[in-house]
């Protein structure tokens, strides 16, 4: 069901809703004072009472009196105190009932109540005589007659507004839909053209303004995710170029290799290796870039203490010229551990990298960071803003192996987490590099699939 259909339905239903709650309500207000009418005009219609005993034998005239209206609906008995009519008006007789003899008794002074006389439905009047009762009656054809009309008039006006009100609901199911249609044939268009910079036109500050500038924030995000891709994908190319033709390079020479010298032949050998655990590694951390932002691995509380011990005893076999120094203790954060131990061994390993040989990196943890210093050459100040870019290298580090992909993969791991990493020069010479992660809360803990979860 379309938009306009289903507030067309909507302001149908609720006018449906409010003039059947308002016709109700007048039909019981004109019900109830037409019978209050009726009820007062029997009232003013009967003889005054006298203390004298004459009043109980006072007959109804043959005629009609000339104070009472609409003879031809009009009743008039007498009933003595046994329930038997002393005298009737007219012939018409109403019906005895335990409320007249009640009145007729003395028992009560007056009553009320309907009755049906002859397949019409009378309103009776009872009031004492002091030794019988006087029964007056009026026909409720009238009021009968009067509601039946009433319930037409109603029933006409509820249809009227009912129609005028799909009426104007269509008309401004119309307006409001009319941004909503916008961003429908932007989206169409998008998905048809490919073109992220179709954007709409923002109509105001209203909900439907705001459903169109959240388009436009999704397009422009969109639009800024796939030139990332594309430069990404770009910049790999780039430096897959120079190892792959390497690689081919020394693959087409060995294919010779009865024609080369045997130190020659190993040594061609151990390059070619060498760059294919380049190749490797470049190949893993792309697939790390490529990630998305929602990771497949769930967060839990994770000890940064323990993580990163763990890699020092890793960094310390790759680098064993190096001496890493760690000062800390138990520290608890919120992330997903394997993505964690990634982060902090590529801090801990472009340290060792850039120290000299025999050098030395201090690495402290605490409050949910872990800050990694090394001895070497430092940071350029130009190199500083753009240490963390895809594929950069200072001019000092182009000379080691590498991707320059290693602290980019340390700023997208701790900004998915939340965190933050920063690199400055340290005070002795070298540089250091805090990577810091959300504190896990006091209250967090983890069940067996490793989900958080408050206890």
């Amino acid at each position: 069901m379309s938009l306009r259909a289903r507030v067309t339905l909507a302001a149908g239903f609720a006018v449906l809703l409010a003039v059947l709650a308002m016709s109700i309500a007048v039909y019981a207000v004109e019900r109830g004072s037409l019978r209050d009418q009726i009820d007062r005009s029997l009232i003013s219609e009967s003889p005054p009472r006298h203390d004298d005993t004459t009043a109980s034998h006072r007959v109804p005239p043959a005629t009609a009196p000339e104070h009472l209206p609409l003879v031809r609906d009009a009743y008039m008995q007498v009933v003595d105190g046994n329930g038997n009519v002393v005298s009737v008006f007219d012939n018409r007789t109403l019906p005895v009932t335990a409320d007249v003899l009640a009145v007729a008794r003395g028992q009560r002074q007056d009553a009320f109540f309907d009755a049906d006389v002859n397949g019409t439905a009378v309103r009776v009047y009872v009031t004492s005589t002091g030794q019988g009762a006087l029964q007056i009656g009026r026909s409720l054809a009238e009021v009968e007659q009067t509601l039946s009309q009433l319930v037409l008039t109603l029933v006409v006006i509820s249809g009227a507004a009912v129609a005028l009100a799909a009426v104007i609901g269509r008309l401004v199911a119309a307006v409001a839909a009319a941004p909503v249609h916008r961003v429908a044939e932007a989206a169409d268009t998008v998905a048809r053209t490919k073109d992220l910079s179709h954007h709409i036109a923002v109509p105001g500050g209203d909900d439907l303004g705001r459903l169109t500038a959240s388009f436009n924030t999704m397009l422009d995000a969109l639009s800024e995710s796939l030139a990332q891709q594309r430069r990404l994908v770009a910049d790999a190319s780039h430096e897959l170029r120079t190892p792959l033709a390497t690689v081919r390079t020394n693959v087409e020479v060995l294919a010779r290799a009865d024609e080369l010298d045997p130190g020659d032949k190993a040594t061609l050998i151990d390059d070619t290796v060498a760059q294919i655990g380049e190749l490797t590694r470049l190949v893993g951390d792309l697939v790390e870039l490529a990630r998305s932002e929602g990771q497949e691995e769930p967060f839990t509380v994770v000890d940064l203490d323990e993580v990163t011990r763990e890699v020092v005893e890793v960094a310390s076999r790759n680098h064993p010229s190096i001496t890493l120094r760690v000062d800390g203790g138990p520290t608890l954060i919120r992330g997903a551990r394997s993505r964690v131990w990634r982060a902090v061994s590529n801090v801990i390993d472009n340290a060792a990298k850039r120290s000299q040989p025999d050098g030395e990196v201090d690495i402290i943890i605490g409050d949910g960071a872990v800050t990694v210093t090394d001895r070497g050459p430092g940071i350029d100040p130009a190199d500083l803003p753009h240490i963390f870019d895809r594929f950069y290298r200072a001019r000092d580090a182009r000379r080691m192996p590498g991707s320059g992909l290693g602290l980019a993969i340390v700023k997208q791991i701790a900004d998915s987490h939340g965190g933050t990493v920063a690199a400055t020069t340290a005070p002795g010479g070298g540089a250091a590099f805090t990577l810091r992660f959300p504190a896990a809360d006091s209250t967090e803990t983890c069940d067996q699939d490793g989900n958080l979860s408050a206890s």
